[in-house]
């Protein structure tokens, strides 16, 4: 029994790490759609293949005037003399998979988008992987992150392979932007309205754009109407409106055809908004860029809709209780095979920037691990959550992320990620027999931690007003107890579960 358990793991683990997809899932909540007046970013970062997934916290950074920071094509531009700090989390050897929050909680992240788009604009090879980074960088808001982002896409172009675009997801305390962009210049920015939810799958979601609207919209410096209408993708004599989507998607998936809509898109909208969105309407109209949320949203609310399989839906994977939800063969679903990992950004007002922003990760899968609250300006992210061969830092693994040190990806039993991942690997085994308990679990350890977040908050907060230094080393050691407590708990649940197999 113990031989044929190893042996349908080994096979298990090749299955979950040698697919290959990139189709991540955001979703942003402005800070009138929030319980507590926080801007909430979550998002599940989907990659397959062989992979890593490092946390690391960057510090601020000092340069002499003239010095220049070379992109990753070869092209440059003029440093600046003082960098943000930030959070990284890192997706080993990708170019469009890492997350960021600075230490003015500007965050960032992205999803591919399919576009029609095959003449992209390129100047010195074009920018890629160093756009997101140089916003987190250099932003103090969300706004200047779009505006850093959009001059460095009106000077250099998007650099991508094919015709895929991209949109980036800018959120700070206060408001925050969808980014679309197409392969090479043209691209435009929507800002999220505060009292209403966006949710950004893998296709455009930016519809009806207001060019005279300066507050709410931003635009490339290359006339994209302009570019449309040479392509023949847009009339201004017939069309009412320039829907950005509808205008540059390549809406290639056939359950898009059929249904009208991205499913998660839809089952997004349906969930947070709590109405019915009808297939005959979809095919007529479209989704709509935000929905208003049925009641004001917390993290759990959101965190919820990460692990979501189409539960309840006509499109539902969990019905016969058999398999694995996050197997693909019927959906794609929200949480899935391929999702690395999972996190929701409470981005709050009227707090300093040390408690202000709140990070809950979680590495692996969030229907089968938890979500682990950080406090990233103030954190010093705990060793067990990064690794490079030989012991080093942040610059090294930025120094190796597109060639990887030898040993890179070997499996570390004592690191975070593999620990969450062995507990999404045996589980997956016999994914309805463990679930429960699994979730069971971690549902206490969440709402312990939701429960206890203001007092830690209220006594953080008093610190700070006195001894800031103090503030931040509570703070730190409360989030190393937190980490530290859940991978226990991980290991723990994985032993649990292999003598459920075993017996």
């Amino acid at each position: 029994m113990k031989n044929l358990l190893r042996l349908n793991l080994i096979g298990l683990l090749f299955l979950f790490t040698s697919f290959s997809a990139k189709a991540c899932y955001t979703v942003v909540a402005g800070k009138k759609a929030t319980v507590d007046g926080s801007v909430l970013f979550a998002h599940n970062e989907d990659d397959g293949g062989r992979r890593l997934f490092n946390f690391w916290q960057v510090p601020e950074q000092t340069y002499q005037q003239g010095e220049r920071l070379k992109l990753t094509h070869g092209g440059s531009i003029p440093q600046v003399t003082k960098t943000w700090a930030f959070s990284w989390i890192e997706s080993v050897d990708q170019t469009f998979s890492d997350f960021y929050m600075n230490e003015w909680g500007v965050s960032v992240a992205s999803n591919a988008c399919g576009s029609k788009v095959n003449d992209a604009e390129l100047t010195n090879g074009g920018i890629g992987y160093m756009l997101r980074r140089i916003v987190a960088e250099r932003a103090k808001t969300a706004r200047e992150g779009v505006k850093i982002a959009g001059r460095l896409l009106d000077r250099f172009g998007y650099a991508v392979q094919g015709s895929t675009g991209r949109t980036l997801v800018i959120a700070d305390k206060n408001e925050a932007w969808l980014l679309a962009i197409l392969p090479g210049k043209y691209w435009v920015a929507e800002r999220v309205p505060d009292d209403a939810v966006v949710l950004q799958p893998n296709i455009y979601v930016i519809r009806s754009v207001d060019f005279k609207d300066t507050a709410n919209f931003i635009t490339s410096e290359k006339d994209i109407r302009k570019y449309a209408i040479k392509h023949h993708w847009y009339d201004p004599k017939k069309d009412k409106t320039f829907d950005f989507s509808y205008i540059f998607s390549n809406f290639s998936n056939p359950r898009f055809v059929t249904r009208g809509y991205d499913t998660r898109q839809w089952r997004g909208q349906e969930i947070i908004s709590g109405r019915k969105i009808r297939t005959v309407q979809a095919k007529v109209t479209g989704l709509p860029f935000s929905v208003r949320p049925a009641h004001k949203l917390r993290p759990a609310d959101l965190m919820q809709l990460l692990r979501d399989h189409y539960e309840g839906t006509v499109y539902d994977v969990s019905q016969d209780k058999k398999g694995n939800p996050n197997s693909g063969k019927k959906e794609r679903t929200i949480c899935y095979r391929t999702t690395q990992v999972s996190l929701v950004a409470q981005l709050r007002q009227k707090l300093p920037k040390e408690i202000g922003p709140v990070l809950w990760l979680s590495f692996g899968r969030p229907d089968v691990n938890t979500y682990v609250p950080f406090y990233p300006v103030a954190t010093k992210i705990p060793s067990m959550y990064h690794f490079v061969p030989g012991g080093g830092g942040w610059s090294q693994s930025l120094a190796h992320h597109f060639n990887p040190l030898p040993g890179t990806f070997a499996y570390q039993p004592d690191r975070a990620f593999w620990v969450f991942n062995d507990l999404e690997n045996i589980s997956g085994l016999n994914y309805y027999r463990s679930i429960g308990k699994i979730q069971e679990v971690w549902k206490s350890m969440e709402q312990e931690a939701f429960a206890l977040q203001p007092a830690i908050e209220q006594t953080a907060l008093r610190l700070y007003h006195t001894h800031p230094k103090a503030a931040i080393r509570y703070l730190q050691e409360t989030s190393l107890v937190r980490a530290s407590v859940a991978l226990k708990t991980a290991r723990n649940l994985t032993k649990n579960v292999k003598s459920m197999l075993y017996r």
